[in-house]
């Protein structure tokens, strides 16, 4: 069996469910089941999404592979990447 994290989102609502399955296809079809019985738990959010579309997104997940984060993993003022506009002199 394989490791999925399932998400749907909609009017603001979350849904984001762990769950195994054989395959994508069966474990989409498990999350539709816990959705219709009630055993997903609605949460608040969707993020920067239209909310008057449905969003759904899901991953085989490595059960070696830490994959959850925590504020304090970074502080305020550590620069990532590098910037993706010229700070140069406008050729204006």
């Amino acid at each position: 069996m394989k490791l999925y994290r399932v998400q749907a989102k909609y009017k603001g609502i979350l849904l984001d469910e762990m769950l195994e399955a054989k395959s994508d296809a069966e474990a989409l079809d498990t999350f539709a089941t816990k959705v219709e019985s009630g055993d997903v738990i609605e949460k608040e959010g969707g993020g920067f999404v239209d909310p008057n579309r449905l969003y759904i997104t899901f991953e085989e997940v490595d059960r070696d592979v830490l994959t959850k984060t925590g504020v304090g993993e970074t502080t305020v003022g550590v620069k990532m990447g590098k910037p993706s506009v010229a700070t140069g002199p406008s050729n204006n």
